[in-house]
């Protein structure tokens, strides 16, 4: 009897599920990034599921190749989502869920660029649902989950680096937000692809875990560790600049759609803005930053706090 390839399954707090089903000769791609995102094997697939199949051409010029592909919006592109480099993702009207075709690639850094790529469907159903990708990092403290948002270079993995127990750093870079209820929300961990080695067995995400969101601090560097209040204004628009972002690094903010859901990203984030309290992290070099977050979490007598904790 053949030994089938197993499936995985990527469950999120807002029920939402998805298959990720290997085809041909992809099985040990779709183990690798079962790996990465510590998936567990599904028996079946799943109303959403992810197709991992490669590309109809050979080992030929890859560059070549792709550009003689039809963009997406063409006629001859039917279905066609998102086609980088790496991968093409579509959607088929006899299979529920997304097809990831796969450029035929042996070089690290392509296959790492694919795995990064074939999440987007996950990004873009979560907005749909009223939550956000975020850059940012995701810290929690007896199962009060926190987020770290910053640009690159503001100091999100040092901080994580700093943080003393029970402090819990789940990821660095990359969270997603589902919302669970009328003004409640949920944050999975995801991969800090700078730091992925593929097939190095080291480090991993354990995405399919999630922890509550009680506050969002937007990080900048001071002479002193500080907390300030921030306006719903300024915080739905670093939450939007934070989401986008991360649609960039994979290629959803151009193309058929990306207009809607643009709109849909501002419109979360304003809610999110609303509905989780938001203040301003001013970090040192050397003080103890978390102490700030403590005081901010344990007083919550911003209305911010009381109303996104049912109080």
């Amino acid at each position: 009897m053949l030994n089938r390839t197993p499936l995985y399954e990527l469950r999120l707090a807002d029920d939402q599920s998805w298959v990720i089903e290997p085809t041909g000769d992809t099985g040990e791609w779709v183990d690798e990034v079962a790996r990465l995102l510590r998936l567990k094997p599904s028996s079946e697939s799943g109303v959403r599921t992810i197709h991992v199949e490669r590309l109809p051409y050979g080992d030929g010029d890859g560059e070549r190749e792709h550009a003689r592909l039809p963009r997406c919006g063409h006629p001859d592109a039917e279905g066609c989502i998102s086609r980088a480099k790496p991968l093409e993702l579509r959607r088929h009207p006899l299979i529920p869920g997304v097809v990831c075709r796969l450029r035929k690639d042996r070089e690290s850094h392509q296959v790492k660029q694919q795995m990064r790529y074939a999440l987007r469907p996950v990004y873009e159903e979560t907005i749909r649902r009223g939550g956000l990708p975020l850059h940012a990092a995701l810290v929690e403290r007896d199962g009060q989950g926190v987020l770290l948002v910053g640009r690159s270079g503001v100091g999100k993995s040092t901080a994580c680096r700093r943080l003393p127990q029970p402090w819990n750093a789940l990821g660095d870079d990359l969270a997603l937000a589902v919302r669970t209820g009328e003004g409640r929300y949920a944050v999975h961990p995801f991969p800090t692809w700078s730091a992925v080695q593929v097939g190095s067995g080291e480090r991993t995400w354990d995405v399919n875990r999630s922890v509550s969101l009680s506050a969002i601090f937007l990080l900048t560097q001071g002479a002193e560790d500080a907390v300030e209040g921030v306006g719903t204004g300024v915080a739905a628009v670093a939450l939007n600049d934070a989401a986008v972002t991360i649609l960039y690094t994979v290629h959803a903010c151009s193309g058929s759609g990306s207009t809607s859901l643009l709109r849909d990203v501002f419109s979360n984030a304003a809610a999110m803005a609303r509905c989780v309290p938001v203040y301003i992290l001013r970090l040192s070099l050397t003080g103890r930053f978390w102490e700030k977050i403590e005081e901010a979490l344990e007083k919550g007598d911003s209305p911010h706090f009381r109303r996104a904790h049912g109080a």
